[in-house]
């Protein structure tokens, strides 16, 4: 049974969610399972400090001896790091005596304490004992007494040499501090008189980050109180966070480089030197991903996104020419990598969902930047499942809230505000039939797990072919769209059941609408069902927050599709895109071209400087002002439109009833009249349109 906790006096409002911390502490300390020493990490403000400060009082009120050295009070020498101790266990300054030397006094003195007592050495700010920590690691810590509890804390994980010894890895617990959990900030905001209202703008500023929490709570506080002119929005508190942030960046030159990656969401050596204009040093570059705030993902590494946000904030308020720069250098570097991408025919999801932060409009753009760059993901289950899923609809149902969604525009200074009430939110568990869906069979049904294992979230992605068309025309979601197509259009879908024609959503649906994590999950679901290139089809719940986001995403709502099967009143939109990677390249050119603020991305001469020869061409052909759609005739224009759909020749000519080799001999004109060396250049001209 867990050692209890003494709960008494814990007044630091940054210890909320700590609780296993603490539990894990008091349980080694008294129930020691063989690990000497905790080291605890994370970034800056992430409340290292004031964990520490509970664990002392918790040591203490176990009659334990405590000593806390802290790496930024003292200048860290194994000398003065002995006096420290010896100034510590209660004695005096002594006189210099060459026969002892302060090692040996100090390894001495706590022996005798831990003979009598447990001892529990603190080293805090550990960062700041760079300059002892070989001698900490292979001599001092190695010879002291086994009745002594090590914890040291710091904005990063012990290094390798520690992990790499027979010594020391057996007896390491590392723990790193994360944010903390929205029920840690719902106490917290509690405890100090924060109305609930306010509770979920606090969560969308903070993201659960202790410092950034407390500093955004005294505003909501301050600006509660009678005549206060002082504004939630306002960027007060951004300075701070970033100077704590950057305490661990010595010398101005690294600012400007922090900067850089902070406008991206992922970032490597090649990304930073495109958008700085210049060639970064390796060494700079090693120097910038082991900072604290800074971890590896999947496609590179990224700035902590509390950090990134507060620095793009606070460049953008303080020199707001330089960080439009700084974007367009961005911009300017995804959109190359999208052409090349295209070029090649290789995977280009990631370099266009991230063009979306840039270029789509101020909801996309705050929707993105909402998400995690690393998200959860939904996976396939089967119907061995079944009973697990039915849990989670009942869990669902009984712990139904209220929510409010804020989402923020940095570049346009855009707030969008939406409240889903508790009877909207059961809207996506409707008309859920488990065992129908499983005899669809296509793994239609994907959940989402939190960390335990749990259901968090579920969706129904369904195929549409000639197996799932019936069971899609009778269903309360898709029965208005389906039923309502022509016999020509319905023939073309009923394609065989081991094919597809396109994707119907049915539903999808998470615990919680405020869950950072469990949303990025949905947008990386619907986004990767759009760039699938193919039909997708959809009828969500009629919310204002569903509406708004299908038609900033660039969905078209059907006109025969409207029905009013969720309440029985509210009118209710189908909405449907198809998307493939050539018109996802088309739009993008388009995004650019209409944006005031990319006028250098789009001249051929600027661009030239920093593509290779070929792109820059192409990008120049495209985005001249002749038509090259007066070069065609009629049906070639015809033959164009199809082309840029993604087409092959056979689909357009069974398209217009003509022969393939018909089509090839538009092709081949086309080819001729625009100068084009083949079919892709052909598409990449036309797509100027």
């Amino acid at each position: 049974m867990d050692e209890k906790i003494d709960t008494g006096h814990a007044d630091h409002s940054l210890l909320f969610g700590r609780e296993d911390e603490v539990r894990e502490f008091v349980n080694e300390l008294t129930k020691s399972s063989g690990k000497r020493l905790i080291n605890f990490y994370g970034t800056a403000g992430i409340g290292k400090s004031f964990l520490v400060e509970e664990l002392i009082r918790q040591a203490r009120f176990r009659g334990s001896f405590v000593l806390l050295l802290q790496g930024e009070s003292f200048a860290v020498s194994p000398t003065t790091f002995c006096q420290q101790l010896w100034t510590q266990m209660g004695n005096i300054a002594v006189e210099e005596d060459e026969s002892i030397s302060w090692f040996d006094r100090s390894l001495m003195e706590l022996s005798k304490i831990a003979e009598k007592q447990r001892i529990v050495l603190f080293l805090d700010a550990y960062e700041g004992m760079e300059g002892v920590d070989h001698w900490l690691r292979d001599y001092f810590l190695k010879q002291i007494h086994p009745n002594i509890l090590i914890v040291i804390a710091g904005r990063s994980p012990l290094s390798e040499p520690w992990l790499f010894s027979p010594v020391w890895r057996p007896i390491i617990l590392r723990r790193q501090l994360s944010e903390l959990s929205y029920e840690a900030v719902e106490r917290y905001a509690a405890s100090n008189g924060i109305n609930k209202d306010d509770i979920r703008r606090l969560w969308r500023y903070s993201q659960g980050h202790p410092l950034t929490m407390s500093l955004y709570a005294f505003f909501l506080q301050e600006s509660g109180k009678a005549g206060a002119v002082m504004k939630f929005s306002d960027h007060e508190p951004l300075h701070y966070i970033i100077e704590r942030w950057l305490r661990e960046v010595s010398g101005i030159e690294m600012r400007p480089i922090i900067e850089a990656a902070s406008v991206l969401s992922y970032f490597n050596q090649e990304s930073l030197s495109f958008v700085m204009n210049e060639e970064m040093k390796i060494e700079d570059f090693h120097r910038l991903i082991r900072f604290s705030f800074v971890k590896k993902v999947d496609r590179g590494w990224t700035i902590h996104p509390l950090m990134r946000d507060s620095i793009k904030k606070e460049l953008c308020a303080r020199a707001p020419k330089h960080y439009e720069q700084i974007r367009n250098h961005a911009l300017r570097y995804l959109y190359q990598r999208l052409l090349e991408s295209h070029s090649l025919g290789s995977d280009d999801t990631k370099e266009m969902y991230e063009l979306q932060s840039f270029i789509g409009d101020a909801l996309i753009r705050a929707f993105l930047s909402w998400f995690e760059v690393e998200p959860r993901r939904f996976e396939p289950i089967g119907e061995h499942s079944l009973e697990e899923l039915e849990h989670y609809v009942q869990r669902r149902y009984r712990e139904v809230k209220d929510s409010q969604i804020e989402l923020y525009d940095l570049n346009s200074n855009q707030s969008f505000h939406y409240r889903i009430t508790k009877e909207q939110a059961c809207y996506t568990l409707k008309w859920l039939d488990f065992r129908t869906l499983f005899a669809l069979g296509y793994d239609v049904i994907r959940v989402m797990r939190d960390s335990d294992g749990s259901i968090i979230g579920l969706a129904t992605v369904i195929p549409i072919n000639r197996k799932t068309l019936p069971y899609l025309s009778e269903s309360p979601r898709g029965k208005a769209y389906f039923t309502g197509l022509s016999e020509e259009q319905l023939c073309r879908l009923a394609v065989p059941e081991n094919e597809r024609a396109g994707w119907f959503i049915e539903t999808i649906d998470t615990l919680d609408y405020t869950d950072k994590s469990q949303q990025t999950a949905v947008g990386n679901l619907l986004y990767s069902v759009l760039l699938s290139g193919e039909l997708v089809v959809e009828s969500p719940a009629p919310l204002q927050y569903y509406i708004d986001t299908h038609l900033s995403l660039g969905f078209e709502i059907v006109p025969h599709g409207t029905h009013t099967n969720y309440d029985g009143v509210t009118s209710t939109p189908t909405f449907v895109q198809s998307l493939d990677k050539n018109r996802l390249l088309r739009k993008a050119q388009k995004m650019l071209q209409t944006n005031q603020q990319l006028a250098d991305l789009v001249n051929a001469e600027i661009y030239q400087a920093s593509s290779p020869p070929h792109l820059a061409q192409e990008v120049k052909q495209t985005m001249q002002g002749e038509s090259l759609h007066a070069l065609l005739t009629a049906r070639e224009k015809e033959v164009a439109s199809l082309l840029e759909e993604g087409l092959t020749n056979l689909e357009i000519a069974s398209r217009l009833f003509v022969s393939e080799a018909t089509v090839k001999k538009h092709m081949k004109s086309m080819l001729q009249k625009t100068g084009a060396a083949n079919r892709t250049q052909l598409l990449k001209k036309l797509m100027k349109q």
